[in-house]
């Protein structure tokens, strides 16, 4: 396990600036010097520098036992670089990738951006009109996707789609053939992910070679180079790219990749693969935790950390996770779409339970900033998180005023997430700003009444949200998914809160929906279910006409 360089500094003064408000890691060693290189220049020629990397497994498919080797790697995406060149790929193109986790994907991923393209991704559940929406926005030469999904993406572009499997199987695979770079530098754009970011609809996030090596390079330092990691999350995510393709390539890691989250497949990989790290979303660590039963059925030795980010995480859920997994430690990360992937880890921390979202990575400063003053705080005070360092992204795609209001005069990246950094240097994620419902002008924080109203037994899933009220312009209200069987009434949750928090934050309304709308990270799109709230509004209003 990585996290051996993470010495604690006790010393506040250390990672904390009065003078300046910023803080910076407290980790006492820093990676090397960022190199001057493509993604694909940086991660192969690193796993190519040591020869005993190239018969080790850099990918394996968990359902198949299919495996590729850091030589197959580069081998292959030498290939498919020269097959999308004689496709009409150049430098600057956008290439949009359309598909689940598979053990080539990486590969393509590697390929595009090793001819200067750029690499966009979009959800494989995405609906025809919201891929069509994204195909408008950022203009690709060629879509990249499997035969199950061509029919609902056939003709948004003029040019035929390239199915991956016959892309594949038409490749000639040459391992004395060396990888042609086309001599990107850092500056140049690389992944282009798409995100809500701190407001609005969603953006192009354009994310550099440079902002990838350098979150590449720090995985790399972080979390060392003897893991096999499993690979559940979705590689058209960020989270999912930045530390399976990034990270894990950086550090010749080895990758077990699912196509979907089953709790038992992945416990057999576990087993059979003697995975050592599993990163992971809050749904994900929920369904564990349900099923540590089934889990004593398996040997997971192996496996030592299981990290979660993606939104917060319960903590009874933690608890639970715990009880029923004494020997795994349960961490937190934190990252967004626009930082690259995580900038906060757990390593070096002794608690097997951490309810903090970590420290500062190696290169990463913050601030916490008063959002009425704009004035830096000094630790265990909260404020809105500010971020900056080499990962963070360049900006928003075609979109100045937004990159704007997201990225200050200075570098700093408003997160819009409300935090507190204590005197350890640990972070904690309060709130996202924006989502704070104001009921009479007091602050109700949604996450906080989510956290008490998915204790009741009656209680699937929740999200609590703000429904307009004339008189205290806002009131908190609970979106609830029942459990199968349950007839728990408005009245009954209503009662259930009474006692359970402050008088301004009771819930005073109550929805039941068949699902809560949640992105492939966990996260819950609260701007989804405002629409939701509002179309509910609409109904009760026009039926008191």
């Amino acid at each position: 396990m990585g996290g051996s360089s993470f010495n604690i500094r006790q010393e506040e003064s250390a990672f904390f600036c009065p003078s300046t408000g910023i803080y910076s890691s407290p980790w006492r060693s820093t990676p090397p010097p960022i190199p001057p290189l493509s993604l694909p220049e940086f991660l192969l020629s690193y796993s190519a520098s040591s020869s005993s990397s190239s018969s080790k497994p850099a990918f394996i498919d968990a359902a198949t036992g299919a495996t590729l080797t850091y030589a197959d790697l580069r081998a292959l995406v030498a290939a498919a670089a020269r097959s999308l060149a004689a496709l009409g790929v150049r430098r600057g193109d956008v290439v949009l990738l359309v598909s689940p986790n598979s053990l080539h994907i990486p590969a393509l991923v590697l390929a595009v951006l090793s001819l200067g393209a750029v690499l966009s991704t979009a959800n494989f559940l995405y609906t025809r009109r919201e891929i069509q929406s994204q195909v408008q926005d950022c203009n690709p030469v060629l879509i990249l996707t499997t035969a199950d999904l061509a029919p609902q993406l056939d003709g948004l572009l003029p040019r035929p789609l390239t199915l991956i499997e016959r892309f594949l199987e038409s490749l000639s695979v040459d391992r004395t053939v060396p990888i042609e770079f086309a001599g990107v530098g850092p500056a140049d754009p690389a992944v282009l992910m798409y995100s809500s970011g701190t407001t609005g609809k969603s953006k192009g996030v354009v994310s550099s070679h440079g902002n990838l090596v350098a979150m590449a390079s720090v995985l790399r330092h972080v979390w060392g180079r003897e893991e096999v990691y499993a690979c559940v999350l979705p590689l058209f995510h960020m989270y999912g790219f930045s530390v399976f393709v990034c990270g894990a390539v950086a550090a010749g890691a080895t990758v077990v990749v699912f196509r979907r989250f089953a709790v038992e497949e992945l416990l057999k990989a576990v087993e059979k693969h003697r995975v050592t790290r599993l990163p992971a979303v809050p749904p994900m660590v929920v369904q564990l935790a349900k099923s540590s039963g089934v889990a004593k059925g398996y040997g997971l030795g192996s496996l030592k950390e299981v990290v979660c980010s993606g939104a917060p995480l319960a903590r009874k859920h933690m608890e639970r996770f715990a009880d029923g997994y004494p020997a795994i430690k349960l961490a937190q990360c934190y990252g967004l779409t626009e930082t690259s992937g995580p900038i906060t880890v757990c390593d070096g921390l002794e608690d097997r339970l951490q309810i903090s979202i970590g420290r500062l990575i190696p290169t990463m400063e913050a601030k916490i900033v008063d959002v009425r003053t704009g004035k830096a705080l000094p630790p265990n005070e909260h404020g809105e998180l500010y971020l900056r360092g080499p990962p963070v992204m360049q900006g928003y795609l075609n979109n100045q005023e937004a990159t704007s209001l997201a990225i200050d005069g200075e570098g700093w990246l408003h997160t819009g997430d409300m935090c507190y950094i204590d005197r350890q240097g640990l972070i904690y994620v309060v709130e996202r700003i924006k989502e704070f419902i104001k009921y009479k002008a007091y602050q109700v924080a949604p996450a906080e009444l989510e956290e008490v109203l998915s204790t009741h037994p009656d209680i699937l899933d929740v999200a609590v949200t703000s429904y307009p009220d004339e008189e205290a312009g806002e009131i908190p209200t609970a979106c609830i998914v029942r459990k199968a069987g349950s007839k728990i009434k408005e009245d009954d949750v209503l009662s259930f809160m009474e006692n359970k928090v402050a008088p301004y934050k009771k819930i005073r309304k109550v929805l039941f929906l068949e699902s809560i709308p949640r992105s492939p990270s966990g996260k819950i799109l609260r701007r989804h279910l405002k629409d939701t709230v509002m179309q509910h509004q609409k109904i009760e209003i026009s039926s008191k006409l």
